[in-house]
Order: C-alpha cells, then sequence, then structure tokens
C-alpha cells in the first residue's frame, strides 16, 4: 500500500511550505485546552501553584510526544495524498482502520459532552446567576440545546481539514497566545513594557505573526480551501484490470 500512496519528488518531505501558517493555527486548535483550565485547577488535590505547573508542563509534554507521533506515522504512508482526516485515506475494505473509526467515533462520543460542560457552565454563569443553582430541567435544556447546536453545526461539512484550518486561525491562535499574553500583561503589576512582561509581549507578538500569516494564507487559498475527499475512495484504493477500475484489498 505504501508505494502505491507514496508521494511525488521532494515536495513531499519539505518541512516548511506556504501553508506553515495554517499548520500553526491547526496545532494551536489541537492543544487548545485554556477552556478547561479552571476545571481542573479545581479538581487537583491540594492545587498550588507548583502543583499546577507540574501538572499542565507534564501534560503539554505527554500531549506533544503524541501528537507528533501520530502526525509522523499519519503523514509518511502518504506525503502529499494525506487528506486533513487520514482515515479517509485508508480504503473502504481495510477492516483494521474499519475498526479503528468505530473506536475513534466511540471516542469523540465520549469527549464530546466534556466540552459542552465548559460552554454550559459559561452560560449557566453569565445568563443564570441570579438562579443557582438551576433544576434538573433547566440543566438538561441547557445542554441538550448546546449539543445540538454543535451537532447541527458540525453536519454542514465533511472537510476536517476546513475545519481545522479555519478555527485554528480565527480562533485558537487569539486564545492561544495573543488573549493569554495581554491578560498576563494587564494583571501584572508594574508598567506595561516592565521586563517581567517581555516574555508575554513576545507570546502576543508571535500570536499576531502567526494570525496575519494565517489569514493571508486563507485569502490567497480560498479557493482550495474546501477541498477534500468528501468520503470517496483515493485513488491507490483502485486498480486497472481489463479496463475496469477494481478495489484493491489491502
Amino acid at each position: 500500500m505504501s508505494e502505491l500512496a507514496a508521494g511525488h519528488g521532494s515536495e513531499s518531505w519539505r518541512f516548511v511550505n506556504s501553508n506553515s501558517a495554517s499548520a500553526i493555527g491547526i496545532l494551536s486548535f489541537a492543544f487548545m485546552c485554556h477552556h478547561s483550565s479552571f476545571l481542573v485547577y479545581e479538581s487537583l488535590a491540594n492545587n498550588t501553584q507548583q502543583r499546577w505547573n507540574k501538572t499542565t508542563h507534564i501534560s503539554v509534554a505527554v500531549s506533544a510526544v503524541l501528537s507528533a507521533a501520530f502526525a509522523i506515522s499519519g503523514y509518511v504512508p502518504f506525503t502529499s495524498f494525506v487528506q486533513g482526516d487520514v482515515f479517509e485515506n485508508y480504503c473502504w475494505r481495510d477492516d483494521l482502520m474499519n475498526a479503528c473509526r468505530g473506536l475513534y467515533s466511540l471516542t469523540i462520543l465520549l469527549t464530546f459532552p466534556i466540552e459542552c460542560f465548559v460552554a454550559r457552565g459559561v452560560l449557566e454563569t453569565s445568563f443564570f446567576s441570579q438562579q443557582q443553582p438551576l433544576s434538573f430541567t433547566q440543566h438538561a435544556l441547557l445542554t441538550g440545546t448546546i449539543a445540538a447546536l454543535v451537532m447541527l453545526l458540525a453536519l454542514t461539512t465533511d472537510c476536517l481539514g476546513m475545519v481545522l484550518e479555519l478555527n485554528g486561525i480565527l480562533v485558537a491562535i487569539p486564545l492561544a497566545f495573543i488573549l493569554p499574553g495581554l491578560s498576563y500583561i494587564r494583571v501584572l503589576e508594574g508598567p506595561i513594557l516592565c521586563p517581567e512582561k517581555y516574555q508575554a509581549w513576545g507570546v502576543v507578538a508571535f500570536g499576531c505573526v502567526a494570525l496575519l500569516a494565517g489569514l493571508v494564507t486563507l485569502l490567497m487559498n480560498l479557493d482550495s480551501l474546501s477541498e477534500c475527499s468528501h468520503g470517496k475512495q483515493m485513488e491507490y484504493c483502485f486498480t486497472d484490470f481489463n479496463g475496469t477500475l477494481e478495489p484493491v484489498v489491502f
């Protein structure tokens, strides 16, 4: 299969290209967990600053290693053919990948409510602060509404790459770099340009550059943004026998 799916030329192995800015946004989106920070911090036993630092550093480091491992193992077999959803690169007759698709769907099904908890908590605090605690009916109705709206929005497209790119550039980069840095600068006592704030300014500057570069790349590639396989099997899943295309069994 690797021979059929191999990319063409050295372009497949270039580390940096014109879409690097979009890649920064996608990586930022993958590591976007700021909204869960308060929930995680409150769940820590003896939640001191030292324990919080240790927890976050270990978590991010492990996540980075796992992300790199999955990214490399997903890209190497397909190179230039790789899709935003790597499962689309595998043929429909691949039983192992079909099992992986099922397990991945189960994982998303079980982790999706966790993201809804944060949104629900924000809405309850912002709009129902005078009615705390909410009744079970109100609680369930709000949770169901959030989940349904997100599901309906998700059903509007099957291009995972496009979703990751848009969310990464327009949402994740500001939330990961710009807003936290500005918040730190605002909260920390002292002049705006004091040495203690230089690191935060560096993070903000990096976020602004990444955001602008991502927007430029997004506008330049607007026509090809929605390109994806749309569930169709890749060309290397077929071979020519007597002038007809037949699926290749791996």
